[in-house]
């Protein structure tokens, strides 16, 4: 059980390292597609380092939010401006959000959460349409992870997989409890 504090900080390139292991838990435990570590090393080079960022460049920005220290975060969350396929409005929309299993018997998930709504909340201060969109796509304990998101915020769809097949590198079904 973690020690550390439920205390989101924005992450800085010396957590490089642990933000890797926990993108690869989040990926063995989640993932659907094989992992890409060169898009993965993209998108944490554009949000660790936006001061490489072409202003030009009309690519992902975003930022990340850890808790614990450097040699040992225990839970993180990816956020990225983007628009949706449909709209140039951007908002905010979360790729990770991962606590250490653990560090789950704590606070952490709820803190996650509550940083992206206070960075949201912050954007909004300059532009009040923005909003922030974050999803549930697991294939492990699904529906109590849906029931916690619901506590958190205002639930308005859901995802589908077609074929799911058992045999993946996941062997519990979606929708168990």
């Amino acid at each position: 059980m973690s020690s550390t504090p439920s205390i989101v900080r924005g992450a800085t390139t010396a957590d490089e390292p642990q933000l890797w292991e926990l993108l690869r838990q989040m990926w063995d435990e989640n993932g659907l597609f094989p992992m890409s570590e060169t898009k993965v090393q993209f998108y944490l080079d554009r949000v660790l380092r936006p001061e490489t960022v072409a202003t030009e460049d009309t690519g992902p920005r975003g930022i990340v939010g850890v808790i614990g220290p450097s040699s040992y975060l225990e839970g993180v969350i990816m956020l990225i401006l983007a628009p949706v396929w449909y709209s140039d409005t951007i908002s905010l929309q979360d790729c990770v959000n991962y606590v250490r299993e653990d560090c789950r018997h704590s606070e952490h998930a709820k803190a996650l959460i509550g940083y992206s709504k206070a960075m949201t909340d912050e954007i909004r201060k300059g532009h009040p349409e923005f909003k922030l969109m974050v999803g549930v796509v697991s294939t492990k304990r699904t529906q109590p992870k849906i029931r916690f998101y619901r506590r958190q915020m205002a639930e308005i769809g859901s995802v589908f997989l077609y074929p799911y097949d058992e045999g993946d590198n996941h062997s519990e079904r979606a929708n168990s409890p």
